[in-house]
């Protein structure tokens, strides 16, 4: 299979947005995400795959001047990170929250408690949560992405079915602009506070005027393709749409186990690549002795090999 097609093969998708605590440095925030709680989000049992994005602010001018869509969003409610872990169906999304065991569970949610002032987690099921294009030859990109890429959250001027609508439509422009490396699309659910809550979550959902319906991953060859997107026309459906630059991306678990990033960390992925890619440190046997049979059999990704 494809990139696409791989992507594609998971029917649930629970994407998590938000923002820190406003005493704490972003870039130990940033570390913390990436190096003690993602790894740990790895090991747990049904995902498919688990993406974290981190951001810089909004960039307002990246579709141009486009009438009748907000393109700026206030600096103290801009988000700062997207987690993005997909299941392939009911029956993995149950095995994912049967795991660790509930004592486990807690000591790992409360990262949330500690990190986290605002975030809201949204559900996407089936083709509401699809990939439309990725050219970009890399299935799991690790550190700052190597071209310009963005996640761009949009707000409904519509009723839902209405702006769905327009915005599969929207996709399917899109893919067609030359530049476009990646595309895609996730149409969300209301977040469900109670479900989060059984779940063990703490609850920290943003208020509805500051929640969003949509999500576009977008990867292009440089920031000028961005002038090419938005219409007048889309102004029909659309009320906001935030690009948020991703300045850092990481994939750490990928058709069902983890990559390197997910068993050993960015740190260990960045220090292997710096000292000639020793392929030693990332060979199945040595893997799957360190850390058991969470590895898999074979290599998953560009990086475990």
């Amino acid at each position: 299979m494809n990139l696409i097609d791989i992507e594609n093969q998971a029917g649930i998708c629970r994407v998590t947005a938000g923002w820190k605590k406003p005493e704490l440095p972003w870039e130990w925030v940033r570390r913390y995400w990436r190096d003690v709680h993602s790894p740990a989000i790895s090991r747990r049992k049904g995902i498919y795959q688990y993406i974290h994005l981190q951001y810089d602010p909004v960039d307002a001018s990246v579709f141009g001047q486009i009438e009748g869509i907000s393109t700026s969003a206030p600096a103290n409610a801009q988000l700062m990170w997207t987690s993005d872990v997909r299941y392939r169906d009911d029956a993995a999304l149950a095995a994912f929250g049967g795991d660790p065991d509930e004592v486990a569970k807690a000591q790992l949610l409360g990262d949330i408690d500690l990190i986290v002032e605002r975030s809201t987690t949204y559900k996407c099921v089936g083709d509401r949560a699809r990939t439309y294009v990725d050219i970009t030859g890399n299935a799991t990109p690790q550190g700052v992405p190597a071209m310009p890429a963005y996640s761009i959250f949009l707000r409904q001027k519509t009723n839902e079915a209405s702006f769905f609508a327009a915005l599969r439509a929207l996709a399917e422009r899109w893919m067609k602009v030359p530049g476009v490396m990646r595309l895609r699309l996730s149409l969300c659910e209301p977040p469900d506070m109670e479900a989060e809550r059984k779940a063990g979550y703490p609850i920290k959902t943003h208020p509805i005027e500051q929640q969003y319906q949509a999500w576009i991953e977008l990867w292009a060859t440089d920031r000028s393709v961005m002038q090419r997107l938005l219409t007048r026309e889309d102004a029909d459906a659309i009320m906001d749409a935030h690009a948020y630059p991703i300045i850092a991306y990481h994939c750490f678990v990928y058709q069902g186990r983890p990559t390197l990033a997910g068993l050993r960390g960015y740190p260990a992925v960045e220090a292997i690549q710096a000292l000639g890619n020793n392929p030693k440190q990332k060979k199945i046997e040595i893997l799957r002795w360190m850390y058991g049979e969470v590895v898999g059999e074979g290599p998953v990704d560009g990086v475990l090999s």
